[in-house]
């Protein structure tokens, strides 16, 4: 007898075999236990996890000499011809290949006829999808009012493509994707079984890579107990042309680190070893994912199905990476992936995205650039010093006030202070800050400093941003009385004190979009990382001047 590769030797053969699909087989055990059997199903989902096995174990359960039972023996006549694909009362068309309309028609010709051997005909249409509108048009009829002997089953891996008319008139059952664990599971009953010595990880390894796909995991197996008796982890990599994890962490940490020659000469590695840079792409994005997933959630390790080895690179890289930095350089792999399958020159299209994905490591919120040079400009090594916040203007013109306040001093020293005095403090900003030096009561003072002073005559204006009304202006308006009595001292002369509030100017977010987009720094930001603008956020400005973008 010729080889019977595993995918077809393990083949579930019961409802209880199927793995990773318990909905599916609870719902089909109860309708044939209660006798609820529908005339037409619709089986979707990915490739290799159980559709066409799970439409034989259905024609085994109707037409098995015990039966109709969810449990068929797999022994009597009935089951060993189709467990053989023998059987003529169930017929497994290639709707990929049989898809027009005289196929069809000749179909519904044969559902006429009663079954030869078992109490039902069993119709099994896989890649139903790819039958013609005609075909399903000449389908509609029979899969809506079949006679009581038929059953049809219609297997697709992209049900979007069947027409509602058709979904409407079947029950539709989803397969989904099996977990790795569930995979490893299976694979590890089957090596003990069949003989083959393989290591936990090597099986993990290959679990991962089969991709939620029982049929894949088990052709895998095939081709590497081919390759080696005693299957390591290694061989696996290489035959498979699976990414090393130490690389992976290796050129992730590179890109973290902003180390461009780092970057080219693990690649220049990669590609001595003849490694496939749109496969190692491909692992790359799928480690970055884990990282981002790594980071933002409690335990990690109950979302990710990843070995020690793993975690362990993991859990290093982690400390030295924010999640929106994490979430960008993913986003620039994605694009990076995705232009390396159509790339003329896979290695240069990958450096150069992993070099463009290395300098998001280098940029700063526009926020925190802002509070960075405003600490820079104050002198205070990029911390915010701890005192009142004034602006820079404000702060020019305190320092132009001493200077004026030390040469009129001079002058004072030489003329009597009586007449000297009123001519002196005839500037607002002097005066503010004779009285400033006058009022020992710190709650005025704090406030008074927010002020922007302006003396015209005998009245010393100060202004206020709408914003600081109610916290600094109102508190000057109460004390106006003491502010006046000490002005007028001052001066010489009968002082009146005025609050001004100057109104905010509301600006549109499409203007301070505009105005963002002119600016030639964004601009060329904007181009090196085809990005775009998403909002535009205006920054209080501390001065009480208005608002930055």
């Amino acid at each position: 007898m010729s080889y019977l590769v595993l995918a077809r030797k393990w083949r579930p053969q019961g409802f209880d075999d199927l793995v990773g699909q318990e909905p599916i087989t609870r719902i089909l055990k109860n309708s044939i236990s209660q006798n609820k059997i529908a005339h037409s199903y619709i089986f979707s989902g990915p490739r290799g996890v159980g559709k066409t096995s799970t439409a034989r174990i259905l024609a085994k359960a109707l037409n098995c000499e015990n039966g109709p039972t969810p449990t068929p023996c797999g022994t009597c006549a009935a089951c060993t011809a189709i467990k053989d694909g023998s059987s003529v009362d169930v017929l497994e068309i290639d709707g990929a290949s049989n898809n027009s309309v005289d196929d069809i028609r000749d179909l519904r010709e044969g559902v006429k006829y009663t079954p030869l051997g078992g109490r039902y005909k069993v119709y099994i249409i896989d890649e139903s999808h790819m039958l013609s509108n005609s075909a399903f048009n000449a389908l509609l009829k029979t899969l809506e009012e079949p006679p009581p002997h038929a059953i049809f089953v219609l297997a697709t891996t992209a049900p979007k493509k069947i027409p509602a008319t058709v979904f409407s008139r079947c029950q539709h059952l989803p397969f989904r994707r099996i977990s790795a664990q569930r995979i490893k599971e299976r694979l590890k009953h089957i090596t003990a079984s069949e003989g083959i010595r393989i290591s936990d990880s090597a099986i993990e390894m290959v679990a991962r890579a089969a991709d939620g796909s029982m049929r894949d995991s088990l052709t895998i197996l095939d081709q590497i107990s081919s390759f080696s008796s005693d299957i390591k982890e290694s061989e696996i990599k290489d035959l498979l042309g699976i990414a090393d994890i130490g690389m992976l962490s290796e050129i992730s940490m590179a890109i973290i680190e902003v180390n461009q020659e780092k970057i080219v000469k693990l690649i220049a590695e990669l590609v001595d070893r003849g490694t496939d840079l749109k496969s190692f792409t491909k692992d790359l994005v799928g480690f970055f994912r884990d990282l981002l997933v790594a980071k933002v959630v409690q335990k990690p390790e109950d979302m990710l199905e990843l070995g020690e080895d793993e975690m362990n690179a993991i859990s290093q890289i982690l400390p030295r990476v924010s999640p929106d930095l994490l979430t960008l350089m993913l986003s620039e792999i994605v694009k990076a992936e995705s232009d390396i399958r159509s790339a003329f020159s896979p290695r240069l299209s990958l450096e150069m995205s992993l070099i463009r994905a290395s300098f998001l490591s280098t940029l700063r919120p526009v926020k925190e650039a802002i509070e960075n040079i405003e600490a820079i400009i104050k002198g205070a090594g990029g911390q915010w010093p701890e005192v009142r916040k004034e602006s820079t203007e404000h702060r020019a013109q305190n320092a132009e006030h001493r200077a004026q306040n030390t040469e009129g001093s001079r002058q004072l020293s030489s003329v009597s202070e009586e007449k000297e005095a009123p001519a002196a403090f005839n500037d607002g900003i002097l005066l503010l800050n004779a009285i400033l030096e006058k009022i020992d009561d710190p709650r005025i003072t704090s406030k008074l400093e927010k002020a922007t002073p302006m003396l015209k005559g005998d009245i010393l204006t100060l202004t206020f941003n709408s914003n600081e009304a109610e916290i600094f202006a109102e508190p000057i308006k109460k004390n106006s009385s003491l502010i006046e009595e000490i002005a007028s001292s001052v001066r010489k002369s009968p002082t009146k004190i005025e609050i001004d509030i100057k109104t905010k100017k509301v600006i549109r977010k499409k203007d301070l979009k505009d105005k963002v987009l002119a600016d030639p720094a964004i601009k060329e930001v904007i181009e090196l990382f085809d990005g775009r603008i998403i909002d535009v956020k205006m920054k209080e400005n501390t001065g009480g001047e208005g608002k930055d973008v």
